[in-house]
């Protein structure tokens, strides 16, 4: 991939990310100062906060292409591929634990929520697909 087509494609993620965290915090904006009422018009405020975060790191990204072009040749280098995907397994291994923790402690600090809660259900299907997405995939990797 070349430098200019993917910095004009980070650039076209921050705007996309920058416009639609915008119109989420907007909405929020207008639920809180008029008297149109919403069930938690907090959550529009929370929302904002994703695309917000993506457009931030798409503009280190930018900042990180465009202080050192070479960065692209990264991307295909095979030792640095290997060194990226292990980094990313330990953060997976980190992550499933952090999950597994979270499950743990909502189930023992709230048990009267336990299979009631929509909360704890996210947290336990968040578990289960953090351990077994990666099975899965290398079976469909392994089928191509």
């Amino acid at each position: 991939m070349s430098a200019e087509k993917l910095v004009k494609e980070t650039k076209l993620t921050i705007g996309i990310s920058l416009f639609v965290s915008l119109a989420l915090f907007i909405t929020w904006f207008i639920f809180e100062t008029t008297t149109i009422s919403f069930t938690n018009s907090k959550a529009f405020l929370a929302l904002s906060l994703i695309p917000f975060s993506a457009a931030l790191a798409s503009f280190l990204k930018l900042m990180k292409i465009k202080k050192n072009p070479k960065i692209i040749v990264s991307e295909t280098d095979e030792r640095l591929v290997a060194e990226k995907n292990q980094a990313d397994a330990k953060t997976l291994k980190v992550l499933q634990g952090i999950l597994f923790l979270s499950y743990l402690g909502y189930t023992f600090i709230i048990p009267e929520d336990t299979f009631k809660s929509f909360g704890w259900w996210v947290t336990l299907c968040v578990l289960l697909f953090s351990l077994l997405a990666p099975i899965i995939f290398r079976h469909m990797m392994k089928e191509t």
